[in-house]
Order: structure tokens, then sequence, then C-alpha cells
């Protein structure tokens, strides 16, 4: 039951008009929801790659209440729970197009990794919208590295 440290999230946003979201976005994981906002960032621009540190090494606002470790998740949790990320849009402009993501998990052992095998490579149909009109969450599955 090794104890996680730190959770890693990469997200890459697209770069085609309205791309962007000034919705908060979340991520699920071990049975607890992490808000990305990264601490004075203007995240989720248009074309932009967004990296969120959670736990040790912490990039977020309110790094207390978005730490992995309080209350603390362990590995075994991952595998109880659903991985997703979702965004709370509030308005049909609040869409957001994600072109990427990845969440790697650091414990003591293996550091497990998870995204969308569909969102993987270039071209059209590799990207996703969310958003009031498109649905709001996206679930995420292992993946290798």
């Amino acid at each position: 039951m090794a104890e996680i440290e730190e959770i890693t999230v990469e997200l890459v946003t697209g770069d085609q008009p309205g791309a962007g979201t000034d919705a908060l976005v979340y991520l699920g994981i071990g049975g607890r929801e992490f808000v990305l906002d990264n601490d004075g960032e203007d995240d989720f621009r248009r074309g932009e790659v967004n990296v969120f540190r959670l736990g040790r090494g912490s990039t977020v606002n309110h790094p207390s209440t978005n730490d992995p470790a309080v209350p603390r998740l362990t590995l075994d949790d991952l595998d109880r729970y659903p991985v997703y990320v979702r965004i709370n849009a509030q308005v049909e402009e609040d869409d957001w197009l994600l072109e990427n993501i990845w969440v790697t998990v650091h414990a003591d052992g293996p550091d497990p990794r998870y995204g969308r095998r569909m969102l993987d490579g270039p071209g059209r149909g590799r990207s996703l919208w969310l958003g009031l009109r498109d649905g709001c969450v996206l679930h995420l599955g292992p993946v290798e590295r």
C-alpha cells in the first residue's frame, strides 16, 4: 500500500478559436477531486501546455486542500475509483478544447500514468470539446510511457 506523495497533471489546450476557458477544471482520482489552478497563472489558454503539481512541490492555489497526502491517498485507491478530468462550465462560453492530458502519480514504487489514447497523435478527431453542449467529464485510463 504505497502512499501517494505527488500527482503531476500535464494537459494541452487546443489551438482553435474559442479553445481556452476560464472555467474551473478538476482532476478526479483516488475518490477525491482536486482543483487544477496554478498559483499566479492564467491556465487553459488557447494552444498552451499547463503542468500542475499536487502534493509535494505543489504549484496550485490552495495547496493544503489540494494535497493527495491529506487525507492520505494510496496506490490502492487508484483501483477503487475512476480517474477523470471535469470542467465546471457555467455558460456555453466556458467550453474548452482538450487536446491531450497525462496524469502521473508519484509514490514509492512504480509511477502509474493515466490518459486517453484517443487523444494521442496529430490530426482531426484527436481533441475533445468539453462544456455544457459537449459533456463535462472525460474518464482516463492507464497508459504506458
